[in-house]
Formats: C-alpha cells, structure tokens, sequence
C-alpha cells in the first residue's frame, strides 16, 4: 500500500490586497506546543496601515468607513511603516473599564482578564455573559495576529514569533488591543473567560505557518467548555 503524502500547503495570493483571513481547520489537538485564546465574535477583518493611514478589508470589501474613530487610533497605534494584521472589530474589550488596555500578549492573570476583556460583536448577544453588552460603548479592534511588516512577509513565520513581533507592531490603548494567548494547562483562564461569555476557544499550533483565505488544520475553533 502506498505510503500517504501530505497535501501540499496552498500558495497564498502574490498580492497582499487579494489575501483573506486564514479559516480554521479541524483536527488540531491540544499539546504543549499549542497556544489557545479566548474565541473573539465580531467582524473578522484583515488591518492594513500604509502611507501614513489604515483601512479595515472585510472578506475583500473596504468597511473603513464604518469605523473611522479605530481606523485613526491604529495609524497613531502602528509602530512601523506598514503592517497588515488580523483581527476582530468588536465592542467587546471596551465594556468594563474604558482606557484600560492589555499592556503584554503574555499570559495575563484571571484578574487582569477580568478588568480588561468582554465578549461580544456584531452580534451583540452572547451565549453567556455575567456583563450585559452595551452597543454605545466604542468599538476597538483586537489584533491576533502579523501578517506583514515594513515590507517583509511573515506568513512562514511560525506563529509565536508572529506573536512576539506583533507585541512590538502597535501600541495598545482603548481602541486598539492584542489578544492574550496561554499554553497548556490553561485551566485557571476558563472560569474568566467563560464568566466574561466567551462561547469558544481558539486553538492555535505554535509553528503554524498562516494561508491567507485557506483552511489551516493547525487552526481550531472549539466550544468553550461547559464545565
């Protein structure tokens, strides 16, 4: 019987105006070498700073205009001359404590968490929350990832080092945060993420390349668990 071979991962679009937000696979089980994120809803947006101002792509589409207050707080966030990011639109991180942003993408302790995140999004209802959302609260943005920076593409960069280049990227204020990620046991981080109503996690291979509008398998969504 012939041995299987593996597929052959798919070549992202030359050009960074034809690049989608990656998709989650399936089969992705959790190890030491896993990074796991609360599971931000809202809308799923692609960052681009460049020529001194930035603009949100939404599955191709421009939506800037839409959201012009974040668009102007990432140009006097970004910290190099071009970036491209991904991340989530959403007025969940401004719910509790305006002007409190995450300072560090390192592991944050259950209170922190607690002082600085809320779930939610363009549905701004979630599954569970024990704080009501309020839809006039700012909307920011939360970047989760570095796709591109000062010219130099990082999709074959692993993901921790995206993750350590993106801590540098942009600076954090009440509009504009980055996501907080653990490594097993992530145990203690449950209880404040699904208090917070977090409904998923995101389960992410620390060596995991990123295929822009490709389904990546080293990427999972999974069900936050109940208990």
């Amino acid at each position: 019987m012939p041995l299987g071979r593996p597929a052959t991962p798919p070549q992202p679009p030359l050009n960074p105006d034809d690049w989608r937000p990656q998709q989650f696979g399936r089969g992705l089980r959790s190890s030491a070498d896993t990074l796991v994120e609360p599971g931000w809803n809202g809308v799923h947006v692609l960052a681009r700073f460049e020529d001194g101002g930035s603009r949100f792509i939404e599955d191709g589409v421009d939506c800037t205009a839409q959201f012009p207050d974040v668009a102007q707080a990432l140009t006097a966030a970004a910290q190099a001359d071009d970036l491209i990011l991904d991340g989530y639109l959403t007025v969940q991180p401004t719910q509790i404590t305006a002007g409190v942003p995450l300072s560090t993408i390192e592991p944050p302790t259950p209170g922190q968490m607690m002082a600085s995140m809320v779930v939610g999004g363009r549905v701004i209802r979630p599954t569970v929350s024990e704080h009501p959302l309020d839809p006039d609260r700012p909307i920011a943005f939360v970047a989760v990832d570095l796709l591109r920076i000062d010219g130099t593409n990082l999709l074959d960069v692993p993901l921790l080092e995206r993750k350590r280049l993106l801590d540098g990227a942009i600076g954090r204020s009440e509009l504009i945060r980055v996501t907080p990620y653990v490594r097993e046991p992530f145990g203690a981080y449950l209880v404040s993420w699904r208090g917070l109503g977090f409904g998923r996690l995101f389960f992410k291979d620390a060596n995991s390349r990123y295929f822009p509008g490709a389904r990546n398998d080293a990427w999972s969504a999974r069900p936050m668990p109940v208990t």
